[in-house]
């Protein structure tokens, strides 16, 4: 019986691979291989990367970003929604080392690069340290003349990338859309 059953299972397994190698066989399946396909010309590679290029934002998306989150942090710290302004601050600082890593040089006053990342390091562990801690201190006062400073050390870093139009201001307004770059062409803060 043992013997039977031993047999047929021989039978069925045979059979099976028999059926499976005639429908395998019995399939069209494309050949692939790196002889057949097409060589990229130089000119189509080039268009490829000028295609590329154009989907890539900007080296200032980031700020825009960080200007945006900059003004929610004015507002949210304005409202005592301590929770919130960390919030704010963590994505503000996160989009401004965005840049940095995006364009860690930027070509100076004297024709020579920037060293962004030295800059954002004195930000890092000055103005942002400082905001961080008025956040967490639940202090207003403290954290109103932080977040001045955080601008004004923004301010430095704009002039330093040959960018002094772009003078960070204190938020007005949190209705709508508020900008926070001064658009006032004769603004003298900060400096």
């Amino acid at each position: 019986m043992a013997r039977i059953k031993r047999i047929r299972s021989l039978l069925i397994f045979v059979l099976g691979a028999v059926v499976g190698a005639f429908t395998g066989a019995s399939w069209e399946r494309p050949v692939i291989s790196a002889q057949q396909s097409p060589q990229a010309s130089p000119a189509s590679m080039q268009a490829d990367v000028d295609h590329l290029k154009d989907l890539v934002p900007p080296h200032s998306h980031p700020m825009v970003e960080a200007g945006m989150f900059a003004a929610n942090l004015w507002f949210a710290g304005e409202k005592k929604n301590w929770p919130l302004a960390g919030y704010f601050l963590n994505e503000t600082r996160n989009r401004i080392r965005w840049e940095v890593h995006l364009n860690p040089g930027p070509k100076g006053a004297d024709g020579k690069p920037v060293d962004m990342q030295s800059i954002f390091d004195g930000i890092d562990n000055g103005s942002i340290t400082k905001a961080r801690k008025a956040i967490e201190a639940k202090d207003s006062k403290e954290f109103a003349d932080e977040y001045k400073n955080l601008l004004r050390d923004c301010y430095s870093c704009h002039k330093a990338a040959l960018r002094p139009y772009l003078r960070p201001m204190v938020p007005v307004s949190s209705a709508g859309a508020q900008p926070i770059l001064n658009l006032d062409p004769s603004a003298n803060w900060p400096e």
